[in-house]
């Protein structure tokens, strides 16, 4: 066997037996070596390895035999012995927070993007890593490196975002502007692929491989996985949902509520609640309050809402037809009237689609970008850990 191979073999088994310890929580040597029919001195010699790079602990706690003798030494997984540092850059705020290795966040910070949006926001992106650092106790010794989820059509490859509306950037070359602030590897992607990916890791859609995570926010965006992988597109703009034209009609006359944005969230996004109603009375209102007006009956509010439901629910119609997927998952700022959506959207759904698919709203909080920042980083870099 040729030594790139035996180095190979020996990664992969590397890899295998640190995902055993962490999913088996308390496992002997012995226990991995059936589980992964690897023999015993090979286990021992990685266990030790790992042991080394205090990735892994030994815990007293085991069972003894029942014929008595030493009781056996279980391997606990150490998820502290590295961090991640996770960056949600969105519309409104920038979040930022620090993650251990099973996407627990230990620390978080976030800061009003527009007010920071000129030459001053990675300058404060780096004065909060810097403060929960410091919060930690840790260096960028302990950090295995950055993921960035920014809004907007982001080229992965090459770190540039292509347009983000909501930023007002045009082929902004983020990764370069990151890496001024930062001397650690960085990963990049869009905001909602970014979400997918914390979701299968940590969310609702854990254990589940075809997934659709669709943000209802200023604008609309979804993330797309398929068997387990997210799927970008040859452009890198793969899930851009808010251009979807769901009504021929309204698209003949169709003028975008903002430079930029689609068809669909001209119509369904909460921007665009929010400005329809404005028009229709006179007064601005935010989507929060429109669907707070929708549950007092208000005449305009249930006009405009019931327009944006109806084609949001054609737009997922369509995403169930395509894609199939085990479950779609709504966030954003408009998924908080998530009871109000499922009611009218999932029956418009069923008209249309070959079959029905569950819709659930995300469980995850204000750190839901910082998880799905970190599983991009585990995802894309190459590190022992496989989420």
């Amino acid at each position: 066997m040729q030594k790139g191979n035996a180095a190979y073999i020996k990664t992969i088994n590397k890899k295998l037996i640190l995902q055993c310890i962490k999913e088996g929580k308390a496992i002997t040597r012995a226990d991995i070596s059936k589980r992964l029919s690897l023999s015993k001195p090979t286990v021992s010699t990685l266990v030790n390895q790992l042991l080394e790079d205090d990735l892994i602990y030994e815990s007293g706690n085991g069972q003894a035999a029942n014929v008595g003798g030493r009781k056996p030494v279980n391997l606990m997984f150490n998820s502290k012995q590295s961090y991640i540092i996770g960056i949600d850059i969105g519309g409104t705020n920038v979040r930022s927070g620090i993650t251990d290795l099973n996407g627990d966040v230990c620390a978080y910070r976030n800061f009003p993007t527009q007010q920071h949006l000129g030459k001053n926001l990675f300058k404060e992106i780096k004065r909060s890593a810097e403060s929960m650092k410091d919060q930690l106790k840790i260096d960028d010794k302990k950090i295995l490196g950055v993921g960035v989820g920014t809004p907007g059509v982001t080229n992965v490859a090459e770190g540039i975002v292509l347009e983000a509306p909501a930023l007002r950037w045009k082929h902004f070359p983020i990764k370069e502007r990151l890496k001024e602030i930062f001397d650690l590897p960085i990963e990049v992607d869009n905001d909602v692929n970014i979400s997918v990916l914390g979701e299968h890791w940590k969310g609702i859609g854990k254990d589940k491989s075809n997934l659709i995570y669709i943000a209802i926010g200023t604008g609309i965006g979804s993330g797309i996985m398929i068997n387990g992988s997210l799927y970008r597109g040859s452009n890198y703009s793969a899930g851009e949902i808010g251009y979807l034209v769901t009504n021929r009609v309204h698209a003949k006359d169709f003028h975008p509520v903002y430079e930029g944005y689609g068809f669909l969230e001209s119509i369904s996004s909460g921007s665009s609640i929010g400005k329809q109603l404005s028009d229709k009375i006179g007064k601005d209102v935010t989507a929060k309050e429109a669907f707070a007006f929708y549950k007092q009956n208000h005449k305009d509010a249930i006009e405009v809402i019931n327009l944006a439901l109806e084609n949001l629910a054609i737009g997922l119609a369509n995403y169930v037809s395509l894609f199939d997927p085990e479950l779609i998952i709504l966030g954003g700022g408009v998924s908080g009237s998530f009871s109000i959506i499922q009611e009218q959207v999932i029956d418009i759904m069923k008209r249309y689609t070959p079959r029905t698919c569950e819709v659930q709203q995300t469980t995850f909080g204000k750190e839901a970008g910082i998880v799905g920042a970190a599983a991009l980083f585990l995802k894309e870099h190459d590190t022992l850990f496989n989420i």
